[in-house]
């Protein structure tokens, strides 16, 4: 997919749900934006795609402070995680959890409760 391409697929999808999406870098599969939320925090998003296949995501969700609540990727370096290569970091960078969130539309189900 281009990252145009997903960009309006992100804007359509979820546009409603955020005050504003601001694009950092479209360049042919790779996109990344920040999606700024209603409460103040930042979702900021790092995607490369393969066609019509996600092959990386980086997405971390930021307190208005700049703090972590939750960073979800699939890079692949925590083996021992049942959900290999998918995880989380929930307040800090060292406290990783598996995750089952393995797209941007999984996770806003968390983000915007």
């Amino acid at each position: 997919m281009l990252a145009t391409e997903r960009l309006l697929e992100i804007e359509e999808k979820i546009g409603a749900m955020v005050d504003r999406i601001v694009p950092i870098e479209l360049d042919e599969e790779t996109l990344r934006i920040t999606l700024y939320l209603k409460d103040g925090s930042d979702l900021r998003i790092a995607e490369q795609w393969d066609g019509k296949t996600l092959k990386r995501y980086s997405y971390y969700w930021l307190t208005p402070a700049n703090e972590l609540k939750v960073g979800w990727d699939n890079a692949p370096h925590h083996t021992k995680l049942e959900s290999y290569p998918h995880h989380k970091h929930v307040a800090r960078q060292d406290n990783l959890q598996p995750s089952a969130e393995t797209c941007l539309e999984d996770l806003m189900r968390v983000v915007v409760l």
